[in-house]
């Protein structure tokens, strides 16, 4: 399976105090944020650490239980793959059930789709489909 390791994400209630603490406290440099200041990508060495607001996690993932709720998610794994269609398909043969279906995101120009690991834990992946940076 084409499947490469991304990031972490953390899905933060109080976006602008996560921003700070992982800057000022930390150390992390904020390498991207976008304009509506829902999500930032924050490096620290070769680490990248993902915020993205609870709401619009919870608007992506098309769950209504995310949003300002620190009893669920707080925690995503992102992955990348070249072919999300085919990733589908062999996750499928494996039994494995998404929460969501594959999603043409063309604000950041990806294909995104979700599920959990056993534990709950919510699992990213996504393609770079057309994006291209300005």
């Amino acid at each position: 399976m084409d499947l490469n390791f991304k990031g972490t994400r953390l899905l933060v209630c109080d976006f602008n105090r996560c921003i700070e603490f992982y800057q000022k406290t930390l150390g992390f440099e904020l390498i991207y944020q976008d304009k509506n200041s829902e999500e930032a990508d924050l490096k620290m060495g070769d680490t990248i650490l993902n915020l993205i607001k609870r709401d619009s996690m919870s608007q992506i993932v098309g769950t209504e239980n995310l949003a300002n709720d620190n009893l669920t998610d707080n925690v995503a794994l992102i992955f990348t793959t070249s072919d999300l269609d085919q990733t589908i398909k062999q996750l499928e043969k494996q039994g494995i059930e998404f929460i969501s279906k594959p999603v043409y995101r063309p604000q950041w120009g990806i294909k995104t789709i979700y599920l959990r690991d056993p534990d709950t834990n919510l699992i990213g992946i996504y393609q770079m489909t057309d994006y291209i940076p300005i």
